[in-house]
């Protein structure tokens, strides 16, 4: 068997290499010979042993497949389609090649023979934590041990045939092999976790020196469920995979390569192709939102969801508040939290065994909540009043995010036609992308709580505000549309009464609107009709909206300007905490310059976060991240900006230096120092995170379009696609290390385990 399956993967190569070398003498003998080779001994493996049956089909089909392809490829006409079709079958011949070496990497683990399989007998094991029954031993503590003596055998691979009551066993191993004869610095080497819905799970691929002569099997954290452990065999030979869905992702990121390279339509500018371009960015958005919609389900049960009784701060507590007509909350502090000498100080509390509502406001002996009104009078309120149930968090910030989704990618687009529209469809399509994984929405799907709903909301309508800001033509060519100026106004200040910290975005839109006022002054001179007309529109949303909120805030906390977060009963006493700019600078460290680490296990790419050794407190409220600049490369760009001023026109370089500046440097930098008393958290980045990036782009493309060189500008556009890829790489294992393992995921580990061992190579 082991023959075989060497056969087929020698003729794999064989076939895949034939399609590359263009001038290589019977070509298409060789191909044909070694497809049949490959179909042939891949089959046969499969049926000698089962272990390899699904691999040896998928290669065997996919083979097939490619020499279909590759025959049938010289007959179309089109020429742009015939290479393409012939790219791809090559493409698909190298990426089976993969799939059977890299991805089945374990497959092969014991072909070198000296292995023999044998079932453990657990009748005389020595067990610990474990009583005989009827299908197994089974655990009746929160650990359990089975100890294997005198097995004297080569251990490649072990099993452990394991259910468990919840969804999953974690295990450790200690062994004892030729090259140390006790279990001294041999414990716990071996670990892993055994899904009941994930087979290979059962599968432990050993490294040992030699015979093993003992195994001992912890089964630890099992808590109020138990395990049954039926059997224990060495030596099974590891199951094979063909994953359909790996295959697919890897042809698809290969013809977006050739795509970007050769398409004649794709590599056309967006002003030739408008009809495609919104082809384009509407599957990314849709792209995007469905992703987002698959990680919000795991906290979404849509039996229940929509007639809960009860929510959180922002979906129930501030809505009952609201029905009984007061701002403050409906909840009395203890007596014993009122005469606290200081009843901020987390440490008291905790000491004196005092009880709070966590993270909420204290005022005045009354319990009021920062977390922004502008959600609940539009969404948890109405839905409260119509249905007499709470609004469930998850379906909101599913809703919010989704809408900040689309909106990002109509401002982009809106913005490259207007700006950009000599820039390829294939590059604007790369920094889209960009732009959407390296948002930061992400970090907000999964467990949805008020901070999230405030982050989420707050995006949504900062992306909203945005582009109507854009569509109204402020900027740019085409005609001032009062409208659409209002449309932005209402957004940005609504974004304000959802996360305060958006409120610099509300200043940078005046300075756009004082553009506005320059550009009606130089282009159309208008009459001072049409001057009140514009400022009207562009300046009563912001002062009928602040002006409410202002209000709320007196009635809250006697200030206009006081938004509470002061007196928030949290992890640090906001009233004492002082400002020092080292810890402001561990945030604009963290968010922008950290680097990625790299490891040889999945993910591969790890957090690097940094306190910089400041002598002080500093709050982490997340371990994970990656500085924007990493997330996507071009945003080294930025550097260059004052540079690109250069490809400015003269009458316009003051204005755009100014506009510029206020969104790509100075409102990021304003959010990140005033974000320091609650220290880190990475869906921070949603403040800033899309506005930056899109600036640095727009650097990129100023470059590239100044270039009359086109070996220059081939240099550019690959540099992007490779910042793509990069960036998709980065900020994809960035957001799976954040959700897993199960801080956040319990009972839904298995998912993200299916996703590790599909791009895992050392799965074990």
């Amino acid at each position: 068997m082991n023959i075989l399956f060497c056969i087929a993967l020698l003729a794999l190569l064989a076939f895949a290499a034939s399609g590359v070398f263009k001038n290589l003498r019977s070509k298409g003998v060789i191909r044909a010979a070694s497809c049949a080779v490959t179909v042939a001994a891949s089959l046969a493996a499969g049926l000698t042993q089962s272990s390899l049956m699904s691999l040896s089909i998928g290669l065997a089909i996919g083979t097939a497949l490619s020499w279909g392809v590759s025959v049938l490829a010289p007959k179309i006409a089109k020429e742009g389609v015939r290479n393409f079709a012939l790219y791809m079958a090559k493409a698909l011949a190298f990426v089976l090649l993969i799939e059977a070496v890299v991805f089945n990497f374990n497959c092969y683990h014991l072909f070198k023979g000296g292995y023999e399989e044998a079932q453990l007998n657990m009748s005389q094991a020595k067990i610990s934590g474990f009583t005989e029954g009827a299908q197994g031993y089974v655990s009746s503590g929160d650990s359990a041990t089975a100890e294997f003596t005198g097995i004297d055998r080569k251990i490649g691979i072990i099993r452990l045939d394991v259910t468990a009551s919840s969804y999953k066993a974690d295990y450790s191993i200690d062994f004892a092999d030729e090259s140390n004869a006790s279990y001294y610095i041999r414990t716990g080497l071996v670990k892993g976790s055994v899904y009941n819905e994930i087979d290979t799970t059962q599968y432990v691929v050993c490294d040992f020196s030699g015979k093993v002569s003992k195994l001992r099997i912890n089964f630890t954290g099992i808590g109020d469920g138990n395990i049954t452990l039926k059997e224990v065999t060495i030596n099974e030979p590891y199951p094979s995979s063909f994953s359909y869905l790996r295959v697919l992702l890897f042809l698809l990121g290969i013809a977006f390569v050739w795509a970007f390279r050769r398409s004649v339509s794709f590599r056309s500018p967006i002003g030739k192709c408008l009809y495609t371009a919104k082809t384009v960015t509407a599957v990314l958005i849709i792209i995007a939102v469905l992703f987002g919609a698959m990680l919000s389900s795991i906290g979404i049960d849509l039996k229940n969801d929509f007639s809960l009784t009860s929510g959180n701060q922002m979906t129930q507590e501030i809505v009952d508040a609201f029905e009984k007509g007061q701002a403050e909350l409906l909840y009395t502090p203890s007596t014993e939290l009122l005469n606290m000498e200081n009843p901020y100080d987390w440490s008291a509390r905790s000491e004196q065994g005092v009880s709070a509502l966590w993270d909420h406001v204290l005022y005045d002996g009354k319990y009021y909540s920062y977390y922004g009104a502008g959600p609940v009078i539009l969404l948890f309120l109405p839905y409260h009043l119509l249905t007499g149930h709470y609004f469930p968090s998850g379906i909101a910030g599913l809703l919010f995010n989704s809408l900040g989704l689309i909106f990002i990618g109509m401002s982009f687009f809106l913005l490259m036609k207007k700006r950009f529209s000599d820039i390829p469809l294939s590059m604007y399509t790369a920094a889209l992308v960009m732009i959407f994984a390296s948002c930061g929405v992400w970090y907000c799907t999964v467990l949805v709580n008020f901070y999230e709903i405030a982050q989420s909301s707050g995006f949504c309508f900062v992306a909203m505000g945005a582009y109507f800001l854009i569509s109204s033509n402020v900027i740019g060519e085409g005609k001032i549309r009062p409208s659409r100026a209002a449309l932005s106004s209402l957004f940005l200040a609504t974004a304000v009464t959802c996360r305060p910290t958006t409120a610099i975005w509300c200043v940078v839109a005046v300075a756009f609107i004082i553009a506005g006022v320059l550009k009606l002054k130089r282009d159309e001179k208008p009459s001072s009709g049409r001057y009140i007309k514009y400022l009207a529109c562009a300046l009563i949303p912001f002062a009928v909206i602040g002006g409410l909120q202002m209000l709320y805030n007196h009635a809250r906390f006697g200030s206009f300007t006081d938004f509470g977060i002061d007196y928030s009963l949290t992890i640090n006493d906001f009233t004492k905490a002082e400002y020092h700019t080292q810890l402001a600078a561990i945030g604009f460290f963290d968010y922008l310059f950290a680097a990625p680490s790299f490891s040889g296990s999945f993910p591969y790419i790890q957090t690097t976060l940094s306190t910089l050794d400041v002598n002080g407190y500093y709050f982490v409220a997340t371990n994970n991240g990656v500085g924007l600049l990493f997330r996507a490369l071009p945003m080294f760009f930025l550097f260059a900006a004052p540079f690109a001023l250069k490809k400015v026109d003269k009458e316009r370089r003051l204005r755009t230096a100014v506009l510029f500046s206020a969104v790509a440097f100075v409102a990021p930098c304003v959010i990140i120092f005033s974000i320091w008393e609650s220290g880190y958290g990475v869906r921070y980045m949603m403040d800033f995170a899309w506005q930056m990036l899109t600036c640095a782009l727009t650097v990129m493309f100023l470059y590239y379009r100044g270039f009359k060189s086109d070996d220059a500008k081939r240099i550019y556009e690959h540099i992007l696609l490779i910042s793509m890829f990069a960036s998709l790489a980065v900020n994809i294992a960035l957001v799976y290390s954040y959700y897993c393992p199960g801080n956040y995921i319990a009972g839904y580990e298995a998912v993200f385990e299916r996703f590790a061992r599909m791009f895992g190579v050392f799965n074990t």
